[in-house]
């Protein structure tokens, strides 16, 4: 299991054994090598809660648990066991009951706003049977289309591809699509993204242009956007948008989102009503490397209606 975002907490809550994406710095979002092997059946926690740096971390035992803090916290990626944040908070992932999770087997995003769990996002096994499966590789050339009748459709990208921009747009008509990159310092896709699916995960990617919501109960997780980011009109309410850079600017006119853990250098325009929104901060990319450091980030708080 991964933690990432634990409120900006420092470095010495990282256990690189265990897999923790974490930093030598105080960041609350880090894009690392290796996070997204898709074949793995990971979980990942983001958002986590009020973890005190000073706290003992690591299991007491070998294991496949993570503990975080002073008390015994495990999350097993078997998806058998409990996450655990803070004293008294604890959450079975409620796989059947999110909207994202229809397929069993693979990794699964767990969103936490104030230690508690709001959001379950679960990816498709690479191997899954019932679903469709396009792989982009290094030979693979222009735009990708996955149109309406390519529902359930996932899409991955194989390790050639890694630091190598693909060049084309992606565009996405299809419902129940994932899009499951290899981290965003790996999978780069130099274009503009369009999900005009409903129930679309993107993960995972660093995409050049913009990226443009057109439907409902859209997931998009850990992704590096230097474009804008666009949710058009009430047909994306519902939508999750968590720890995500975004180097344009975010606007949104739809209701009862998620928006958890995102940075935006450019403005941020909330019009819809209901959103959950949690540790969204503006920044500036004074030396234009188009990366967030922390000495960036600006402290100010991005609120929502």
């Amino acid at each position: 299991m991964r933690i990432v975002g634990l409120d900006r907490i420092t470095a010495s809550v990282c256990a690189s054994a265990l897999l923790l994406a974490c930093s030598d710095d105080d960041s609350r979002s880090r894009f690392p090598d290796g996070y997204g092997d898709y074949g793995d059946e990971n979980v990942t926690a983001i958002g986590g809660a009020n973890v005190d740096p000073d706290d003992d971390v690591g299991p007491p035992g070998s294991g496949d648990g993570v503990f975080v803090g002073g008390d015994v916290q495990v999350a097993r990626p078997d998806g058998d066991g409990e996450v655990c944040f803070g004293s008294g908070i604890c959450e079975t992932p409620a796989v059947d009951d999110s909207e994202w999770c229809d397929r069993a087997g693979g990794p699964v995003d767990l969103i936490y706003v104030d230690g508690e769990l709001v959001e379950t996002i679960c990816y498709p096994p690479a191997d899954d049977p019932e679903r469709l499966v396009e792989t982009i590789d290094s030979t693979r050339e222009g735009d990708v289309e996955i149109v309406q009748m390519a529902n359930n459709t996932t899409v991955l990208f194989s390790d050639d591809t890694d630091g190598v921009a693909f060049e084309g747009d992606i565009n996405v008509d299809g419902n129940k699509v994932a899009i499951y990159g290899n981290g965003a310092d790996d999978t780069i896709i130099d274009g503009t993204v369009t999900l005009d699916g409903n129930n679309v995960r993107l993960r995972g990617v660093t995409i050049t242009g913009d990226l443009v919501i057109r439907k409902n109960n859209v997931a998009v997780v850990l992704c590096r956007i230097l474009g804008n980011v666009v949710l058009e009109t009430e047909s994306t309410n519902g939508s999750v948008f968590a720890e995500n850079d975004i180097f344009g600017s975010f606007s949104s006119d739809s209701n009862g989102n998620v928006l958890v853990g995102n940075d935006v250098l450019g403005e941020w325009t909330i019009t819809g009503n209901g959103a959950l929104c949690d540790r969204n901060y503006a920044f500036t990319d004074a030396d234009g490397d188009d990366l967030v450091s922390d000495d960036e980030r600006s402290g100010t708080l991005l609120e929502c209606p």
